[in-house]
């Protein structure tokens, strides 16, 4: 397969078989019209570039979707100290927008902002909130009307969104004539890096294409004439890289010469084709932990169903015979089945309601989350079970 960055050929390290789409939560009377399609990742040797072998189209997935930021307290935070950190912008344009997490604490500081969002649902709730956003995807004729209404900005931001893009080079163009010279570019994605130390497979799912290293960044913005001018690595997702890229060349700070080096050093192929192992391992322990479960009488629930909910259950054949149902906060979501599998996705209310039948164990699916979850839970004495890799939590 050829890289989408580079046009190297690229390898397949990873097949997790045939997926739904995750983000894609279905009512029963949908059950018999959900699409699979294939999942398997592919490693550029050249750019040490990850991306997956097909892609469904950006409309398919995002115009109507059901990922809320904000009902996320710890992506609320995360999104307040990034607004707190942009403080004296005169115009930040965040792409991918949501239902407004970062627009909110911008206009809370009085930092003039506009976000840009396709999916109508989410962008609905954004905007009758009072937060300026743009109902479309982000393309060349978006940027020209930002920039004429708005003149044009000194930070764009696009977190937990690149990875969606078909076209990162056509994207980088048309943020580059919304830019103002001087501007920075801030984008935050799930690392890949991270993704392999902790054997995150479930990571991977249809609605994100690519899975970057700062090397594969780095090589597609000098591609467009633009240059690296800081990393950081941010708690979000797991672990997220959140670079800065401005145009032109410039300075790196140090913190970029040493992850570069780091992933010359790790990011082989031959680390990529152990991963599946891996992966197969991990999986067969929380399936047998499940099953140690069922055979004890305990009673199992979920609580989170993020998008990794639909490769986990999907790839292990786990249903609601052995978790029978998920807990999500996001009211988009509940009511609802988790994707392929069918697992019921109910309130929190549900959960309280159940009284002495309440479950002994939750499988915390957002376990970046735990914490505030636990506080959601508290006054019970539940056992939480993080899934990849199976392991309790008192």
């Amino acid at each position: 397969m050829q890289c989408g960055l580079c046009k190297s050929e690229s390898a397949e390290f990873l097949n997790l078989g045939s997926q739904p789409l995750a983000n894609k939560y279905p009512t029963k009377e949908q059950f018999e019209k959900e699409d699979f399609f294939p999942l398997a990742a592919y490693f550029c040797t050249r750019c040490k570039n990850v991306q997956l072998g097909i892609i469904v189209s950006r409309e398919r997935m995002f115009e109507d979707y059901y990922y809320l930021s904000s009902v996320n307290q710890g992506l609320v935070r995360h999104f307040t100290a990034l607004a707190a950190a942009l403080a004296g912008k005169k115009l930040v344009v965040d792409i991918g927008s949501n239902d407004g997490i970062l627009l909110k604490p911008l206009k809370e500081i009085g930092v003039r902002a506009v976000g840009v969002e396709p999916s109508v649902n989410v962008s609905k709730i954004a905007n009758d909130a009072g937060l300026k956003t743009i109902t479309s995807f982000f393309d060349a004729a978006t940027a020209e009307k930002i920039k004429k209404e708005y003149g044009p900005a000194d930070a764009v931001v696009m977190s937990s969104v690149f990875t969606h893009l078909e076209d990162p080079h056509q994207c980088l163009e048309d943020i580059k004539v919304l830019m103002d010279d001087d501007g920075d570019f801030i984008v935050e994605v799930e690392y890949i890096g991270h993704i392999l130390d902790t054997v995150q497979f479930e990571r991977f799912y249809l609605d994100r294409i690519f899975y970057y290293s700062l090397t594969s960044l780095k090589n597609l913005f000098e591609t467009h004439g633009m240059h690296i001018a800081d990393v950081e690595k941010v708690e979000m997702h797991g672990t997220s890289l959140r670079v800065t890229a401005r145009k032109g060349t410039g300075a790196a700070s140090p913190g970029v010469g040493a992850l570069l080096k780091e992933e010359e050093e790790t990011l082989t192929l031959p680390r990529l084709m152990e991963f599946k192992t891996q992966v197969d391992s991990y999986l067969g322990a929380f399936r047998g932990k499940l099953l140690e479960y069922q055979s004890q009488g305990l009673r199992v629930g979920g609580y989170g169903a993020p998008a990794r909910v639909a490769t986990i259950c999907n790839y292990g054949k786990i249903g609601p015979d052995l978790i029978p149902f998920i807990v999500d906060d996001s009211p988009l979501k509940q009511n609802r089945f988790s994707p392929g599998t069918h697992i019921p996705i109910v309130p929190k209310t549900y959960l309280d309601s159940l009284g002495e039948k309440r479950p002994h164990v939750l499988v915390v699916f957002a376990f970046e989350y735990l914490d505030d979850i636990k506080k959601k839970t508290g006054g019970r004495d539940y056992r939480y079970l993080i899934p990849i890799p199976p392991r309790e939590i008192a």
